[in-house]
């Protein structure tokens, strides 16, 4: 992804097949590295066209300038990056990819791939189409292409958070999870070479029992995000119900003109008083459940780019294996396809510690607030069983009183519940099986390497 597109569109298009994944490498300033033959056929450039040519060699005139500005942000933010793009072949003919761009030391990788998930991709391109013109317009208007860019970009933003999405992180965190899901029910998978030996067969199984691995992790993390966002939906309806106790105990306290309820008065106040305390401890518990809800769906992101480079990596091992025209001269990126996988499943691994910690921390606070509901309920409800409902006006308040208990216990077991099971999933994901093969990984990484300069020290 560049910044000035070559060629002119024709109209023409052609696709990304379901199964095809493709790949680049680029130094620090685009220039193309390396090329598997994926990217060769889909881009109709020869290697060596493309090989020493700055990536925008495929960039669109349809896509704004903008999108571009905020990729090179994110990356040299130390961060990977997603997008729907439109690519140009050298034919003028276009194709659309899902591509992700993961910064490698002073070197990036790009793997791309068919976009599965429609919505998402027509809302993008809906955006470009907004945006790209009043880029052009400034442009025409003496506007250089970085100062078009810069309003570009913000225009994009604008446009997603008026379209409910915070910020262009999160869309891409909900949009490569969906790509990977959408490719697990529609795609094959990573290739199967039985009668390969040696050590691409090696890694390719490495690939497939990562793979297994990643599928877990996955379900693992789903049910961890399952139960956070259970959780924000009804940590503010228990602050309501408290509301709703202290205003049942004011009222009785008022209108109490007899004394009926002199005797459960203490406990109606402590529960009145409550309100306030409980309130607070509700809104600090918002604040971890929205942290943990974000940093679930983080770790999800970068699961499913660890995923993504697994199956980009079974695939470019299964081009050379089946000896692919192009594949022997792009082998040395096999290395890098490595290492991103490598470092991003050591990132994945410690951020699903974190999301450990921090669900434990929110089913620790949902205990603290049982507990300190647990007596005045208790007391209440004791009263309530000893109550005389002979007075047709204090039958009507007792009744009051025990549907807010009802109403109060009702809200205190069901977060009790998921707090429960909060606490259950609360652990970090089992890394036994994903450490124990990138260890292989890395071993035959190094041992393939040995008759090339080193690019890059795998991460340890």
């Amino acid at each position: 992804m560049g910044t000035q597109a070559n060629g002119v569109p024709t109209g023409a298009r052609h696709e990304v097949g379901v199964d095809e994944l493709f790949f680049s490498t680029t130094d620090a300033r685009g220039i193309i590295d390396q090329a598997n033959s994926v990217f060769v056929r889909l881009s109709r450039f020869s290697r060596d066209e493309l090989v020493g040519a700055p990536h925008n060699i495929i960039r669109h005139p349809v896509m704004p300038g903008g999108a571009f500005l905020l990729m090179w942000d994110t990356l040299q933010a130390g961060e990977p990056f997603c997008a729907y793009v439109e690519n140009l072949a050298a034919d003028g003919s276009t194709y659309s990819v899902f591509a992700t761009i993961t910064p490698l030391g002073d070197d990036y990788l790009s793997v791309r791939a068919r976009p599965f998930v429609g919505a998402l991709r027509d809302a993008a391109l809906s955006l470009y189409g907004a945006v790209r013109p009043m880029e052009l317009e400034l442009r025409d208007k003496g506007w250089n292409p970085h100062e078009a860019a810069v309003v570009g970009a913000e225009k994009l933003g604008e446009l997603l958070v008026g379209a409910g999405i915070p910020s262009y992180e999160e869309f891409i965190w909900k949009a490569l999870p969906a790509e990977v899901e959408a490719r697990l029910e529609q795609a094959s998978g990573i290739a199967k070479r039985p009668l390969a030996t040696g050590e691409l067969a090696d890694m390719l199984g490495v690939a497939v029992r990562v793979d297994e691995a990643l599928q877990e992790w996955v379900r693992s993390l789903d049910d961890l995000q399952r139960v956070a966002d259970a959780l924000l939906a009804a940590a503010p309806h228990f602050s309501e119900t408290m509301e709703a106790n202290a205003h049942v105990a004011d009222q009785i306290n008022e209108n109490d003109a007899e004394g009926f309820f002199s005797s459960a008065m203490v406990y109606l106040r402590v529960w009145a008083q409550m309100a306030p305390e409980v309130a607070g401890i509700v809104s600090d518990l918002l604040i971890q459940l929205a942290e943990l809800r974000r940093s679930c769906a983080h770790t999800r992101f970068r699961i499913a780019l660890a995923v993504l480079h697994n199956w980009t990596v079974g695939q470019f091992v299964v081009e050379i294996i089946d000896n692919v025209p192009g594949s022997e001269e792009a082998r040395p990126a096999i290395g890098q396809l490595g290492q991103a996988l490598d470092e991003g499943l050591a990132q994945t691994t410690e951020e699903t510690k974190r999301n450990a910690a921090l669900a434990a921390a929110a089913a620790e606070r949902i205990s603290t607030l049982r507990e300190l509901l647990d007596l005045p309920q208790t007391m209440i409800r004791e009263w309530l069983s000893r109550a005389d409902r002979s007075s047709a006006t204090f039958e009507g308040m007792v009744d009051s009183i025990s549907a807010q208990v009802d109403r109060t216990q009702a809200d205190i077991d069901l977060l009790g519940s998921l707090a429960d099971e909060c606490r259950r999933i609360a652990v970090p994901l089992d890394t036994a099986v994903v450490d124990e093969q990138t260890e292989r990984l890395r071993a035959m990484l190094e041992a393939h390497q040995s008759g090339h300069r080193p690019r890059y020290a795998l991460a340890k």
